[in-house]
C-alpha cells in the first residue's frame, strides 16, 4: 500500500476505496468476463468505409442472474471514474455475464441464427481481427490500454489472408448455407489459434437477395511457456508458439529434465501447418528424443470436419526406436529372469499408414436428416515392419510381427452440436457434439507369424443431453481375428448440468467408466490403468493385465476468483480401478484407489494448458508413493465427436 501511495498520491478517501475493492475481490469470488451477447452498432470503419448497422447475435445463457450482472455493471461504472481504481478493477476482473446493451440477460437460442438468410448470395466478406487483451469480439468500444497494449505488442495477430484462405468455407459469390456457416463458426472456435470467432450476416434492404458477411476473430496469445514438476524430481519446460508469425502454424518445443537419470535432458518438438490453402488438409512433422525412445513422424490428414465434407483421409510415415522394451509375465507385471535382472531388448519400427474415405448423403431421409447424416465408405492400408526386434514365434512376441493390414470400413453417422460452457473450458463457448454413429470394419492381415487372417469389428456410439440431468456418452468397440485374437472396450462419460454453490460458484459433476477385455492377446501385450487409462497421475510398472474396469468421479467448482487473468477452479476427484490377468476374476479384490484434491488455473486468452496444483493419496498402489504432490498441466480433454475416421483394429490399452 505504501508503494501505491508513492506512485499515486491520492487522498485517504481514495485509498479507502482501494482497500474496499481489494477486500471485495477476496471475499466475493467474482471475476469479469467478456460480454457474450450484445447489440452491435459500430465496428469502426471497414476497408470500403461501409458502416455496419444493427445486427444481433445471441449466445448461451449467462452463468449468473440478471441481478448480479447489473450489480457488476454498476460497480464497473463506479470505479471507472477514478484512474487508479479502474486500473485495479481491470487487473482483477473480467466480465463474465451475457447481457445486451440494456443490461438484460439474453436467453439461449439453439436454433440456427442463419436460417433466415438461407439461399442468398454472398456479395462481400469482411474480416475484423480483435486484439488478444483488452478487447472483445462483441464490444468494439473496448480498446486495449496500458499493460494490455504492451502484451498485444508481443503477439502477431493471425494474418487476414490466412483467415480468408485457410479458415473460411465460403467465398464471394457462393450461395449462403446456414448449416455451413454455423459449422464454419464452430471450426474456427475449436482451432488452436483462435480464442473466439463470430460470423455476422449483414442483409441489404435494397438488394434482398444479397448479403455481406462479417468475420470477427480474436486470437489466443500465441507464446506459450510451459513448466511443471512432479515430486520435485521430474521437471519439464517448454516454449511453444501456436501461431508462428501470424501464419497459423504451431511449433512446440519441450525440454524434460531428471537429474537422477542419464542423460538428464530430453527433447520433443512438433511443427504443424493447419488447413493448407482451403483444402483443410493439415501437415505435421514430429520428433521426440527421449532416454529410451526416439520417434520421428510426418503426417498429412483431413478429417470429416463437417457433415458437408465428402472426402477425408490421412497419410503417415513414422519411425520408432525403443532402446529398452521390457518383457512382462503372464500377470502383466515386469518379467524378471531373477530377482534383480529385468529382461529387456531394443526394437526399431517403421510405419506407413494411408486411408481414404468418401461420404454420401442418405436420399431416403428427410431434408433435415439429410443435412446432418452421412453414409461413409473408407479404405485403409497399413504396413508395419521391424528392422530390430526379439525372436518371433507363433507363441511368443507376436506383437512385434511384421504385418500389412487391408481394411474396409462402412459407417453411418449423424451429428449435431449444442453450445455450452464450463465443461472442460473455463468460460469460453464449447460446442457439445450429440448424435450417433455405427461402423462395420472388415478386412485381412498378412504377417510373418499368422500368414493371412480375416478381421471383423463393430463400433457403436451415442451421445445426448438427458433433460435437466446433464449429458451422457456411450461407446462399444469390439473386434476379432479369425484365429481368436479379440479386443473389447466399453466407455461411458457423463457430466451434470451446472449447479450454483453459495451464489458465486458454478459446480459440475463428472463420471466416467472404462472397461477393456482381451482374449488370446499377444505375449507382452496388456491393458493398464495408468494415468488417463484409469487412475490419474499414476505410472506404475505393475498396473497391467488382460482386462480392466475403471470408474472415476470428479467435482469441479468453477469460481469467479481470478488471479492475473487466470480463472481458478478447485476440484476433488477419486478413481477406482480393477486390473487382472487372464483366468482371474476381475473384481475379486479391493480396487486400486486414488484420491486427489487441488485447484486448476486457466486463462482462455492464452494458449497455456490448464495447470493444476494437486495433492493425491494412493492407499494401495504398488511402487507408488502414498502421498503425492504435483504441479503440472492437465490432460487435454475433449468431448468425443461422431465423425467417422479411419477403419481401425480395436485398440487394446
Amino acid at each position: 500500500m505504501k508503494l501505491i501511495l508513492q506512485i499515486y498520491p491520492y487522498s485517504i478517501k481514495q485509498t479507502n476505496k482501494i482497500l474496499f475493492l481489494m477486500l471485495f475481490c477476496v471475499f466475493s469470488g467474482y471475476t469479469q468476463n467478456t460480454v457474450n451477447s450484445t447489440k452491435i452498432k459500430d465496428f469502426n470503419k471497414l476497408k470500403d468505409s461501409t458502416k455496419i448497422k444493427d445486427s444481433v447475435y445471441v449466445e448461451p445463457v449467462s452463468m449468473k442472474s440478471t441481478k448480479d450482472s447489473l450489480m457488476f455493471t454498476r460497480l464497473k461504472k463506479r470505479f471507472s471514474k477514478n484512474k487508479i481504481l479502474n486500473e485495479i478493477y481491470n487487473a482483477l476482473f473480467r466480465d463474465v455475464y451475457n447481457q445486451n446493451s440494456s443490461g438484460q440477460e439474453v436467453l439461449q437460442v439453439e436454433e440456427n441464427p442463419f436460417k433466415e438468410y438461407e439461399g442468398r448470395v454472398v456479395r462481400k466478406i469482411y474480416v475484423k481481427r480483435r486484439q488478444v487483451f483488452g478487447e472483445s469480439i462483441v464490444d468494439t468500444a473496448r480498446i486495449a490500454e496500458g499493460f494490455d497494449r504492451f502484451l498485444n505488442s508481443l503477439h502477431t495477430n493471425t494474418r487476414e489472408k490466412v483467415i480468408r484462405n485457410s479458415y473460411l468455407m465460403f467465398s464471394i459469390g457462393d450461395i449462403l448455407s446456414a448449416d455451413r456457416l454455423r459449422d464454419n463458426e464452430r471450426l474456427m472456435r475449436r482451432s488452436s489459434i483462435l480464442h473466439d470467432a463470430r460470423i455476422l450476416v449483414l442483409p441489404d434492404s435494397k438488394y434482398p437477395n444479397l448479403v455481406d458477411l462479417l468475420i470477427i476473430t480474436q486470437d489466443i496469445w500465441s507464446l506459450q511457456p510451459d513448466v511443471g514438476f512432479n515430486n520435485f524430481k521430474d521437471y519439464f519446460v517448454g516454449l511453444n508458439q501456436t501461431n508462428f508469425r501470424g501464419l497459423g502454424h504451431s511449433w512446440r518445443n519441450n525440454f524434460y529434465v531428471n537429474y537422477n537419470q542419464k542423460p538428464a535432458l530430453e527433447y520433443y518438438t512438433q511443427y504443424t501447418i493447419p488447413y493448407i490453402g482451403r483444402s483443410f488438409v493439415t501437415g505435421q512433422a514430429e520428433m521426440d528424443l527421449r532416454r529410451q525412445t526416439n520417434h520421428f513422424a510426418f503426417r498429412l490428414f483431413r478429417p470429416f470436419l463437417t457433415p458437408e465434407m465428402k472426402l477425408a483421409g490421412s497419410f503417415e510415415l513414422s519411425n520408432d526406436r525403443n532402446l529398452l522394451n521390457t518383457f512382462r509375465g503372464s500377470d502383466g507385471t515386469t518379467f524378471k529372469t531373477n530377482d534383480t535382472t529385468t529382461f529387456t531388448f531394443p526394437t526399431n519400427r517403421n510405419i506407413l499408414d494411408f486411408w481414404l474415405g468418401y461420404a454420401f448423403k442418405v436420399p431416403f431421409f428427410s431434408k433435415e436428416m439429410q443435412a446432418r447424416t452421412r453414409f461413409v465408405l473408407g479404405i485403409r492400408f497399413a504396413d508395419i515392419s521391424y528392422t530390430i526386434r526379439p525372436e518371433i514365434t507363433p507363441d511368443t512376441n507376436q506383437f512385434y510381427r511384421n504385418h500389412r493390414d487391408y481394411l474396409l470400413g462402412i459407417g453411418f453417422s449423424n451429428r449435431r452440436y449444442k453450445r455450452d460452457f464450463l465443461i472442460y473450458g473455463f468460460g469460453i463457448t464449447e460446442d457439445v457434439p450429440y448424435g450417433y454413429l455405427a461402423t462395420l470394419v472388415t478386412g485381412f492381415e498378412n504377417s510373418d507369424v499368422y500368414g493371412t487372417r480375416q478381421y471383423l469389428g463393430i463400433k457403436l456410439a451415442k451421445g445426448q443431453y438427458i433433460g435437466k440431468a446433464g449429458y451422457i456418452y456411450g461407446l462399444i468397440n469390439a473386434g476379432t481375428y479369425s484365429n481368436g485374437t479379440t479386443g473389447l472396450s466399453v466407455e461411458s462419460n457423463y457430466f451434470s448440468t451446472l449447479h450454483t454453490f453459495r451464489r458465486t460458484t458454478q459446480v459440475r459433476h463428472f463420471v466416467n467408466l472404462r472397461y477393456s477385455l482381451g482374449l488370446d492377446r499377444y505375449t507382452g501385450e496388456f491393458v493398464n490403468v495408468n494415468r488417463e487409462n484409469g487412475i490419474l497421475d499414476v505410472n506404475s510398472d505393475k498396473l497391467f493385465g488382460t482386462k480392466k474396469l475403471g470408474i472415476g468421479y470428479q467435482i469441479v467448482f468453477f469460481s469467479r476468483l481470478n488471479f492475473l487473468g487466470f480463472r481458478i477452479a478447485p476440484f476433488f476427484q477419486t478413481d477406482f480401478a480393477f486390473v487382472t490377468p487372464k483366468n482371474q476374476f476381475l473384481i475379486d479384490k479391493v480396487p486400486y484407489t486414488g484420491v486427489g484434491i487441488g485447484i486448476r488455473l486457466r486463462n482462455e486468452n492464452l494458449t497455456f494448458n490448464t495447470f493444476q496444483i494437486k495433492f493425491s493419496y494412493f492407499p494401495n498402489l504398488p511402487d507408488v508413493r502414498t502421498l503425492n504432490f504435483a504441479f503440472n498441466d492437465t490432460y487435454n480433454l475433449r468431448l468425443r465427436d461422431f465423425d467417422i475416421s479411419a477403419p481401425e483394429i480395436v485398440p487394446f490399452r
